[in-house]
């Protein structure tokens, strides 16, 4: 009987990979919303692992900030914009308008990037780390997955925080002991 199980299970998750809807989808290029990817799967650190992030709850639920509506998809794929809406410190734009579920439905628009497309890991030298500058930062940050990552849902998240105090403990944020609401604990 445990075989049976374990045997779906592998079916199942092997069926979610081979048509779109696993947690590897940020891996390849799509114009599929994933519903669950999977964040720093390959973590360098010897203590957190990966974070699993629900991409449907956070396009389709009301996620922002202030409860209201869904998150943006350019919160996220900030290049998916046009130059125009660009918001400092981002630099790079690669579509000429702002890039919605509506959009992907289209037959001519483009297929959506991964993080790792620009955000690559830390030691890998394939291509230059984007930099950026914060304005309150005296020194340029090179936007590491990791940085990229950290930067990102954190800053979304305290923000969520601060507008709902009562999540405090439940979201991940930038506080020193919110690093395991996020990510699974290695070791």
């Amino acid at each position: 009987m445990k075989l049976a199980i374990v045997l779906a299970a592998a079916f199942a998750y092997a069926t979610l990979l081979v048509f779109g809807h696993g947690p590897l989808m940020q891996d390849k290029e799509s114009k599929t919303q994933p519903k669950q990817v999977t964040l720093d799967k390959d973590s360098q650190s010897d203590k957190w692992g990966e974070v699993a992030f629900n991409h449907e709850n956070h396009a389709t639920k009301n996620y922002s900030p202030d409860g209201t509506k869904p998150i943006g998809c350019t919160e996220c794929h900030h290049t998916d914009q046009p130059a125009a809406n660009l918001k400092t410190p981002l630099k790079t734009s690669e579509r000429n308008v702002v890039l919605t579920a509506d959009l992907l439905k289209t037959a001519d628009a483009a297929a959506v990037k991964t993080c790792r497309a620009c955000h690559l890991q830390v030691g890998d030298d394939s291509k230059p780390l984007p930099v950026v500058t914060y304005p309150d930062k005296p020194n340029p940050v090179k936007m590491s997955n990791d940085n990229a990552y950290h930067i990102n849902c954190n800053t979304c998240h305290d923000a969520v925080i601060k507008a709902k105090p009562a999540l405090k403990g439940k979201l991940g944020g930038s506080g020193p002991q919110d690093c395991a609401l996020c990510h699974k604990q290695v070791g």
